[in-house]
């Protein structure tokens, strides 16, 4: 008697089995694509970082570039003219938007900068000497500061506050002790004072620096409120009208030719308070190169002999 070979039906696995392989297989593609996403965003931002910080850091190296031009258009200047004045003279003439590229290279640096003569403005280091309050300067200011409608108070403690930045001179129980305060570098320093209002600091930046030398006023440069506040007779009206004529071309040579000008004998000018040309400058540019913008400020130092020097340069933001 023959016997059949028995035959195993191989069943399929249930339907709800094979959905859930299906979905785990989903789930696993779906979180690898996310991982692979994050990867591919984070590589993408670190590639976009590092082409930003290398993009400002050339934009930083044009700046450079263009403050070493810039100290040779003043020695240059030095050498052709004995007055600072800006009729025509080539640290007065600004760049705007001139275009920087390499042959071959579709990128494209866009430099804008400008030179500022600084002792157009009033220098508020003159407000005191080896931490001695300067009475002369003191009262400059005040009428500077009344004339921009601001109290007369207001002088007084700018002028405290730059005393306190400087070194006491011949006092023997204050020798080489450090000063009481940081010395005043630029005017936004004055933010710390309690009685300063911003809109009063803004209004300041107008007419006032701070150089580290005491510094004389220029007359081809200055506006008619800071030769007004320098020269105590000088009326704001009468300062506005010699500045509308000697920006008509009228420049002054010298000292002595603005008190002619003048025509008003009882007008007094303290020696060394007035002056026609200049050794201190401020020069600010900034640069654009694919995404990144960088803003720089410098003061630069024209000696009577040498070349310009820069004293410090800070980024702007």
């Amino acid at each position: 008697m023959m016997t059949m070979p028995s035959t195993h039906r191989v069943h399929p696995p249930p339907a709800d089995c094979l959905g859930m392989a299906v979905l785990g297989a989903l789930l696993v593609v779906m979180v690898a694509t996310v991982l692979v996403t994050g990867l591919l965003q984070r590589q993408a931002a670190d590639v976009r970082a590092m082409e930003g910080t290398l993009a400002s850091h050339q934009a930083r190296l044009i700046l450079r570039g263009g403050l070493d031009w810039a100290q040779r258009v003043l020695d240059y200047d030095a050498r052709r003219n004995a007055t600072t004045r800006p009729d025509g003279q080539l640290w007065a003439v600004p760049l705007e938007d001139t275009r920087i590229s390499q042959p071959g290279s579709e990128r494209v640096a866009v430099f804008s900068g400008y030179i500022e003569d600084a002792q157009a403005r009033f220098n508020l280091n003159n407000l005191a000497r080896n931490g001695a309050i300067q009475p002369m300067p003191l009262q400059a200011l005040q009428r500077l500061l009344r004339l921009l409608g601001q109290p007369d108070g207001l002088a007084e403690l700018i002028a405290q506050r730059v005393a306190l930045g400087q070194r006491v001179a011949g006092n023997a129980d204050m020798a080489g002790r450090p000063p009481a305060a940081p010395a005043l570098l630029a005017v936004d320093d004055l933010l710390l004072l309690e009685d300063i209002k911003p809109e009063a600091l803004d209004m300041l930046h107008n007419f006032a620096t701070v150089l580290p030398a005491t510094t004389a006023i220029n007359a081809n440069t200055a506006s008619a409120e800071v030769l007004s506040a320098t020269i105590p007779a000088l009326d704001i009206g009468q300062a506005r009208a010699i500045v509308a004529q000697r920006d008509r071309g009228a420049w002054f040579n010298d000292a002595a030719d603005f008190i002619n000008r003048l025509a008003n004998p009882e007008i007094r000018i303290a020696p060394g308070s007035l002056d026609v040309s200049s050794a201190w400058f401020l020069v600010k540019g900034a640069v654009t190169l694919d995404n990144a913008v960088v803003a720089q400020q410098a003061l630069l130092h024209r000696p009577e002999r040498g070349l310009t020097e820069t004293v410090w340069t800070r980024e702007l933001h």
